[in-house]
Parts: structure tokens; sequence; C-alpha cells
């Protein structure tokens, strides 16, 4: 398969599991902090201006975690293959875990579904790793009417957190 044509592919996947998830190009691009342009231009599987990709972005490999897809599976597609999920966790993958992270809070991020997430940047301009990372989980059996009640609180609540001003726009003191 010709390399502009791998990207297409890619691009067709990754529309295609969107659909399929019932998101918009809108919603991803909230959901990942960029414009529609970038999910535009990887759908298309050509930048913006045109030209072939020349590599797997850090928003390729974002989009693939917001569809449950590892961050290798870009490449996977590239090289005809399907894309992996990330829920899928062998014996091997599960001895080798070296996260840092609290094991409740490693726990509770295995567990359930996964709804949405959103990160809040605190940081200041020379400080741009400081930020609240909120994952919305719920149970994998969740009713549509659930669901909407859920998505209806999580949407307030979204919209309070990403008021929390970072230190960039705080106003300064003369």
């Amino acid at each position: 398969m010709e390399p502009e044509r791998d990207w297409e592919r890619l691009g067709e996947a990754f529309a295609n599991a969107r659909k399929a998830a019932g998101l918009t190009q809108v919603e991803v691009a909230e959901r990942l902090s960029v414009t529609r342009t970038p999910i535009q231009a990887i759908e298309r599987g050509r930048q913006a201006n045109g030209s072939p990709f020349a590599k797997v972005t850090g928003t390729m490999r974002a989009y693939a975690r917001l569809l449950g897809w590892t961050e290798d599976s870009p490449m996977r597609i590239l090289g005809g293959e399907q894309p992996e999920s990330a829920t899928r966790l062998d014996s091997t993958a599960a001895a080798e875990s070296t996260s840092d992270l609290p094991t409740a809070v490693d726990r509770e991020l295995r567990s359930g579904k996964t709804l949405d997430h959103t990160v809040v940047h605190l940081g200041s301009e020379d400080d741009d790793d400081t930020r609240i990372i909120v994952v919305l989980k719920g149970s994998e059996d969740i009713s549509e009417e659930e669901l909407d009640e859920l998505w209806q609180k999580w949407r307030r609540t979204r919209r309070h957190l990403q008021a929390i001003p970072g230190e960039t726009d705080t106003p300064q003191n003369s």
C-alpha cells in the first residue's frame, strides 16, 4: 500500500470509530482541547495544508486514547493491522504495570466505563505542566436515562472546573 493511502486508511478508521462512538468532530476537538481543523485533517489523512502526514502526532495518539484504543494503534493501522483496545489488558501487561498513581486511584481508573474527561491547566507560562485531570466514570451497565442525568450534572461541573483561572489568567497587581 502506498504511504499516502495508509494515512487515508488511518483517517477513515478514526472517522468510523468516532461515528460509532456517537461523537462529532467538534466534540472530539473539545475533548482533546484542539480546534476542529486537526481533527478534520487527521480524518482526511492529510495535513491542513494538503500535504501527507510524515509521522503520528500527539493529537493522533490522544484521539486514539479518546476512542479507547492504545496509543500505538495509529501505527498499527498504518501497518495494515487493526487498532488495539486499551481496555484489553493481558497478564504480562498487568504484571509490568508500573503506575506511579496511588493504588486506589489506579483501581478506580481501571474500573467502570470512562464517559468523559477534562483537563484544567493551572500553571503559568513557564509551567504548563501543572493541571487538574478529572475523569468521569460510570458503571458498565448504565442506562440511557441514568447517563442523560449524569451527563447534565457533568456538563455543569465541567463548566465550573474550566472556569478556574490559571496563574496567567489572574489579574496582576501593579
